[in-house]
């Protein structure tokens, strides 16, 4: 009797469902197409920022752990990149950074991202790139961070490759290296870059806006704290991608701890068991 009951409750609640949907087709006959067309469009928005903001909260609230989505993906960039792994959060196999390195020394990896073939690739330069003198014009470092991007996705061609945003410095680090006032200008003018060739982007401004108390007293580098935040912004990217892809969130966002579990996997297409084991810290924190 139970589960005729439960029978009879499901088809009840399917044909309500049906009922509705017919209802509002039959509401729309009479609206202009493209009326039409901007509801379902508004619908759908609407259907994708709920269904990303529950992502959000489940990785900030650890129903999904951030950083066992990393276990195919691969994070290069300087002394900041660095602190994924010195303060461990993940594998220094993982993390191809070095304190002082530039977009000029991506390719002095190469033949380690071959043989990792990663999932996603993200990106964390600007500091050094701006001080150094290599590039003395936005215009000139973008030609070749263009040049760059497109290499790598020739070497790497199933790879999602993503570039943050350039953390900017603050005073008084600025008034002993003047020209890292001109971040944001750089960092804008790789944004725009990045959207036009359709390679992904990972907006750290928003967290370093909200979280300076997270600078280091260096105001160039930032504490332990800010890493996992940073990482779900990552994580919140690659979700983004994939919608933008259609992969459908309903795979990602779930409403239960197991649930979640899987969805983790599918946003990087691997578990965490991919991790390689970490050996070797370093303690280097320079720029």
């Amino acid at each position: 009797a139970i589960i005729a009951a439960a029978a009879v409750g499901g088809r009840s609640k399917k044909s309500s469902e049906i009922k509705e949907g017919v209802a509002f087709l039959k509401a729309q006959e009479s609206k202009d197409p493209k009326t039409v067309e901007q509801i379902l469009t508004e619908q759908k928005k609407a259907k994708m920022q709920a269904e990303r903001a529950e992502m959000q909260k489940k990785l900030e609230d650890g129903t999904i752990d951030v950083w066992s989505l990393f276990g195919d993906s691969v994070i290069m960039g300087d002394s900041r990149a660095v602190g994924f792994y010195t303060f461990e959060f993940l594998p220094q196999s993982r993390v191809l950074a070095d304190a002082g390195n530039t977009i000029a020394n991506i390719k002095d990896h190469e033949d380690e991202l071959v043989q990792l073939n990663p999932a996603n690739l993200f990106l964390c330069y600007g500091l050094n790139d701006i001080s150094i003198g290599l590039w003395s014009t936005k215009e000139d470092y973008v030609k070749d961070y263009a040049s760059i991007l497109d290499e790598l996705h020739k070497m790497l061609p199933n790879t999602s490759i993503f570039v943050n945003s350039i953390i900017p410095a603050q005073q008084p680090a600025i008034d002993s290296t003047p020209v890292w006032g001109n971040i944001p200008e750089w960092s804008d003018a790789v944004h725009q870059m990045v959207k036009e060739k359709g390679f992904g982007w990972v907006d750290v401004d928003g967290l370093v806006s909200e979280h300076q108390d997270l600078y280091d007293p260096d105001s160039i580098h930032v504490q332990r704290d800010f890493y996992p935040l940073w990482a779900t912004q990552m994580m919140l990217s690659v979700y983004d991608e994939q919608q933008a892809q259609g992969d459908g969130s309903e795979d990602v966002v779930s409403s239960s701890d197991d649930d979640a579990a899987v969805s983790s996997e599918s946003i990087v297409s691997a578990s965490s068991e991919n991790v390689a084991s970490s050996s070797g810290k370093s303690s280097s924190t320079s720029s």
